[in-house]
């Protein structure tokens, strides 16, 4: 019986772990590699690791950045009173390719589950308290998405800011029950943010 080489195995393997790869698309990602030329397989692996070491999470928001402080939120022309909150750095791609919101983001780091162990310390959530309260935020927009988690997540946020003056608002329909944000097309996310409703 054929057994594939240890080396090609550990290649699959890990392509495996990546969010949305099952073990064929990953044997197949991995046949892909292999079989083209060495250097566009060690473009890839220096990409990685170049990203590895370079990239950091913004000391402000937690988005993705190559500095302490984002470009985002080192933009002086941006609304300092609108706050969105997503569950991960992904998440701002859309609304930024969108063009609807000219605010900051906070990333939460993902969604309350207790059943997963992820509680409100596990999450962004103190910080993001803590930053509400500093600064001059007049309307916080809780864009998590509508799975059962998020839903959850944006009305213990709600709870917590109700001694606050600060207006929550969260996206309006069009974003389809249980999927993520980085998925939505543009239209739909700027038609999502433009409704956008009380929570």
């Amino acid at each position: 019986m054929y057994s594939s080489p240890p080396a090609l195995e550990k290649l699959v393997q890990e392509l495996s772990k990546l969010p949305g790869i099952g073990r064929k698309t990953a044997r197949r990602l991995a046949f892909h590699l292999i079989s083209g030329d060495r250097e566009k397989m060690e473009d890839l692996a220096s990409a990685i690791s170049n990203a590895k070491n370079r990239l950091v999470h913004c000391n402000r928001c937690y988005g993705i950045s190559e500095s302490e402080i984002c470009q985002i939120c080192a933009n002086t022309h941006r609304d300092g009173e609108l706050l969105c909150v997503v569950e991960r750095a992904g998440d701002i791609l859309p609304f930024e390719n969108s063009g609807a919101y000219k605010g900051f983001y906070f990333v939460l780091g993902g969604v309350l589950s207790p059943l997963d162990g992820i509680k409100p310390e596990t999450l962004h959530i103190p910080e993001l308290i803590e930053r509400i309260e500093k600064e001059n935020v007049k309307e916080l927009i809780l864009a998590l998405g509508s799975s059962p988690e998020a839903e959850s997540t944006a009305l213990y946020i709600d709870r917590r800011l109700a001694n606050l003056p600060c207006k929550r608002t969260k996206l309006a329909r069009g974003i389809p029950v249980g999927s993520e944000l980085e998925f939505i097309d543009d239209v739909t996310m700027l038609r999502a943010f433009e409704e956008r409703v009380r929570v």
